[in-house]
């Protein structure tokens, strides 16, 4: 009988060996943020937006367009003789002192918030898929998990077979180890429908085909190490894209508050007008400078000076409110992940021993009929669940450093 028990676990064990299931390791998810940054629309969009920007930098001019005129003289043709009765003008606007400069600061810093934008949400499809794939690689350990509880039902229910061939025996627990085999089998349908759901799900997210195959993903067989949240929180003004694109709003609101104060200065513009006689001789010309009166309209450019420097200081608390926020978030994953690991070392040290070595003890028991079936029964499902858990807690470990990992990029 026991023979038989070990040669059911070892062809389980054989067939799980020979799948040779892709680890879940930085490299594979690397490439998997990687190519959700390439493939999801909102990374396009961001990308557009930034290129838009960028051609916003090019189109500044320093110079505004200069301005024909021409006029004809209705006079006398002796007046228009002697002064002529044609006026050609040009007329140039000359630049504001530090407009042209505000202006090109401002619309670069909107260029780096879009670029910074793009990032940000590359970073998000990338964790969205990151997410999902580490769903569907816990889905594949506990597909793994069930398939060794069924062969170690399958040889068990075998063992009941036979002890009901026995006079003293009792078919009771051949009955019912088919039962709970059948129930386990049931189960590991349910879990194989669920993982090619998150399959089809995570093709959804890079684009691929709804059919596209996945690999068999494992779990890391340790948690992986623990970053601090203080060591995070310090990195997070420099390396969250969120964070450095609302600084360069911030700059951007500066400028706009240098370009409502040179709106109030003084505008000037020099004009040259000649006068020519229709018969063809030239008569004069006449260079002349004009100046915009801008104190009739103080009130008004006041106004928008201030309505600048509001926006400006709204920019500042907003970005101070989005720091105090992911610093909330980095505590909050940087918990959640040591939570997870101290509980996945937990499940995969004494408490699993422990649980291993009664499940054993109750095996032989029960094999030699000093066990019921439902203390063996029992003793299994502590034992398969204990598992579970191990391999969950480290897939919530993982999730919560991947929210991190968006929060704090390793650039």
């Amino acid at each position: 009988m026991h023979l038989k028990i070990f040669a059911g676990l070892a062809l389980a064990g054989g067939l799980l060996q020979a799948a040779q299931p892709q680890p879940l390791n930085d490299e594979f998810l690397s490439r998997l943020r990687a190519e959700a940054g390439r493939s999801h629309p909102s990374v396009a969009a961001s990308k557009h937006r930034a290129d838009a920007a960028e051609q916003d930098v090019r189109a500044l001019r320093l110079w505004d367009d200069p301005m024909l005129g021409l006029g004809v003289m209705a006079a006398p043709r002796s007046m228009r003789a002697d002064l002529g009765d044609l006026i050609v003008g040009i007329e140039q606007t000359l630049p504001k002192p530090g407009m042209y400069e505000a202006k090109r600061r401002k619309a670069e810093a909107l260029q780096r918030a879009e670029a910074l934008t793009t990032s940000a949400n590359s970073l998000a499809a990338g964790t969205l898929a990151a997410s999902d794939a580490i769903e569907l690689a816990l889905a594949d350990e506990s597909i793994r998990l069930l398939q060794v509880q069924i062969g170690w039902l399958g040889a068990m229910a075998e063992n009941a077979r036979q002890r009901a061939t026995d006079p003293m025996g009792s078919g009771s627990d051949s009955l019912r180890m088919e039962t709970e085999l059948a129930k386990e089998t049931q189960m590991l349908e349910a879990a194989r429908r669920n993982r090619n759901g998150l399959a089809q799900k995570l093709n959804i997210i890079l684009g691929r085909p709804l059919d596209a195959t996945w690999p068999q993903l494992q779990l890391p067989a340790t948690p992986p190490p623990l970053p601090v949240a203080q060591a995070e929180i310090a990195r997070l003004a420099r390396l969250n894209p969120k964070v450095r694109a609302l600084n360069e709003m911030a700059a951007a609101a500066n400028q706009e508050t240098r370009i409502a104060e040179r709106e109030r200065l003084p505008g000037l513009a020099l004009a040259i007008d000649s006068n020519v006689y229709s018969g063809g001789n030239f008569r004069s010309t006449t260079l002349g400078l004009k100046m915009s009166l801008p104190w009739f309209n103080e009130s008004s450019y006041q106004a928008n000076i201030n309505a600048a420097r509001k926006r400006q200081l709204a920019t500042s608390s907003d970005l101070e409110t989005l720091r105090r926020e992911l610093s909330g978030d980095v505590i909050t994953s940087t918990t959640e992940a040591a939570n997870a690991a101290a509980q996945a070392r937990a499940y995969a040290g004494e408490i699993h021993d422990k649980a291993q070595q009664a499940t054993k003890t109750i095996e032989a028991a029960w094999l030699s009929s000093k066990a019921t079936l439902t203390d063996l029964l029992d003793a299994s499902r502590s034992l398969f669940a204990i598992r579970l858990e191990q391999r969950r807690f480290i897939a919530m470990q993982l999730a919560a450093l991947e929210q991190l990992y968006n929060l704090v990029p390793n650039q």
